[in-house]
């Protein structure tokens, strides 16, 4: 899948992969995530197959950078790509993970642990809804633009901002429900010993 998000970012103009490193930070991080150890190797896969080509290009004050840009080739792979139905995305969810063996820890420090869970999305969400406030000051009314490319991103982003929320609810709910079955235990526990 690497290689259709680096397409799609080379269909709209060449990068260098720093410049691409930056995009994975940025306009997609909504959605799909690459570390610079994965990026390079698959621009170089990509280059032997055809996909996209480099070019160097020299600068005064820093070193020579290599510019790739999407081929023909890497252009009809991408809309193939685009035609053929996605398969359901599996989960990959550590948090989700580490609450199936809860059981195997505290309890306070399973709920330590959901709160920080908790903060991560907020702080997540907070950084989203801040592009959408700066997207909205430079385009206005975000759903009403004629930019085909503009709405599309801004669907991904309703997508991550939708995202956020649902797990942050998740958070605040577990430690809700937990709490109730603690209550619920040390009843029991006081009921047997009483």
């Amino acid at each position: 899948m690497l290689r259709y998000a680096i397409l799609e970012l080379l269909h709209h103009k060449p990068l260098s992969g720093y410049d691409l490193r930056r995009r994975f930070g940025g306009s997609i991080v909504f959605f799909w995530k690459a570390n610079h150890s994965q990026i390079y190797p698959e621009l170089k896969r990509m280059e032997n197959e055809g996909l996209l080509s480099a070019k160097r290009v020299p600068h005064e004050w820093r070193p020579t950078k290599k510019v790739y840009a999407i081929t023909p080739k890497g252009q009809r792979d991408l809309e193939a790509w685009l035609r053929r139905r996605p398969k359901l995305q599996s989960v990959k969810d550590e948090m989700m993970l580490r609450c199936f063996a809860f059981h195997l820890v505290p309890a306070d420090e399973a709920d330590a642990q959901i709160r920080h869970h908790r903060d991560l999305h907020e702080e997540r969400l907070r950084h989203y809804i801040a592009i959408r406030k700066d997207l909205e000051r430079k385009h206005g009314r975000l759903l009403e633009t004629a930019d085909p490319i503009l709405f599309w991103n801004v669907l991904t982003l309703r997508q991550a901002i939708a995202h956020e929320r649902t797990y942050i609810a998740w958070c605040r709910w577990a430690l809700r429900r937990h709490q109730a079955f603690r209550d619920r235990m040390e009843r029991g526990h006081a009921h047997l010993a009483g």
